[in-house]
């Protein structure tokens, strides 16, 4: 059914039809109510993205991210529908699952379906591929995982939201640090650039504290916390007093596969996670972590992008600090330490 139909039902032409479905005060109170009973009675939707084109806007923002059932993202992208509402807009997601091509392939989708700006959220193309793909004046990015932020230094780009992780490591480590602890690894995929950086961040606060030792590291893929099993028999094999997860997944799944292996946290071993997933508090022992502000994340996300279609200006990059969450997984271990190793 198309507008034509409903203004030949309701006797009016194409055009009056179309004022008087979207309450022109132009158009007769009698007439609007005619036109309105007609798309009733003929079932009509409006089209939605004809009536897009021809304002040159659709009020829909398109959210790139890497994977929904992912917790750390979900509560990002619930934040950013909630804001991109209350702004009158609607979202459409994509998920990337961080492989560039598939990214590509939702930025493709996007640009069909005539978004009016495009949130990008731990992308791995890069963002002058990804401005290439939409428009650069309305595209924000969302902690991508490239390297963009040194210690000490700002991101030189605009639109960009980011969370300052050096510090939130950097607070791990001293923390465990004051619990005795100084032979601390790091488990992190080796493909993701924001695992580097965290290591990196690892490696410089234990060199703040005297401890020089090589960092132990152990590999874990992408979605390890899928399979902890091997990753647990690694650490097992050569416990250190304490890890560092890349993400709270991570270390949700490291802890019960430790557990299988009949290795305690945090007597035997300390685990830290990263994110501040609402699991975190709930798992046995409580994780202690890094809490990322999520739903700030998506909020500033969605606010910064709608003022961008407004205003026709990037906004300035913004660096979200972070908060160290201490809880039982890192508890102060007694003097003399499981299997009668001392404390260094």
């Amino acid at each position: 059914v198309g507008l034509e139909d409903v203004a030949r039902m309701a006797g009016v032409s194409r055009s009056t039809a179309s004022r008087a479905l979207v309450d022109d005060p132009r158009i007769s109170e009698p007439t609007r109510n005619a036109v309105k009973a007609a798309a009733i009675e003929l079932r009509y939707v409006p089209n939605a993205a004809a009536r897009g084109l021809r304002a040159r806007r659709t009020r829909i923002l398109g959210l790139l991210l890497p994977d929904l059932s992912d917790p750390f993202h979900g509560q990002i992208a619930a934040s950013f529908e909630q804001e991109a509402l209350a702004g009158g807009y609607r979202v459409i997601v994509g998920t990337g699952m961080q492989d560039a091509t598939l990214e590509r392939d939702v930025l493709r989708v996007f640009t069909e379906q005539a978004v009016d700006g495009i949130a990008v959220v731990s992308g791995v193309m890069t963002m002058n591929e990804a401005r290439s793909h939409g428009r650069p004046d309305r595209m924000i990015f969302v902690l991508p995982d490239q390297r963009l932020m040194e210690p000490h230094t700002g991101p030189a780009e605009p639109a960009l939201i980011l969370t300052d992780d050096a510090g939130g490591v950097e607070a791990i480590v001293d923390h465990l640090v004051e619990t005795g602890r100084r032979d601390i690894a790091y488990v992190g995929s080796g493909g993701l650039v924001s695992s580097t950086v965290r290591r990196e961040a690892v490696e410089r606060a234990l060199k703040k504290h005297g401890i020089t030792h090589l960092l132990d590291r152990y590999p874990s893929p992408d979605d390890g916390w899928r399979t902890p099993g091997p990753i647990a028999a690694l650490v097992a094999a050569d416990l250190p007093e304490a890890l560092i997860c890349y993400d709270d997944m991570l270390a949700l799944a490291l802890m019960d596969a430790l557990r299988a292996l009949g290795i305690s946290v945090p007597d035997d071993v300390a685990v830290v996670g990263f994110d501040g997933i609402p699991f975190a508090e709930m798992s046995n022992p409580r994780l202690t972590t890094v809490v990322t502000p999520l739903t700030e994340l998506g909020r500033l996300a969605a606010s910064s992008l709608i003022e961008a279609i407004r205003s026709g200006r990037l906004p300035e990059a913004i660096v979200l600090p972070v908060e160290l969450v201490v809880r039982e997984s890192t508890r102060a271990r007694a003097p003399q330490a499981a299997g009668g190793r001392a404390i260094a």
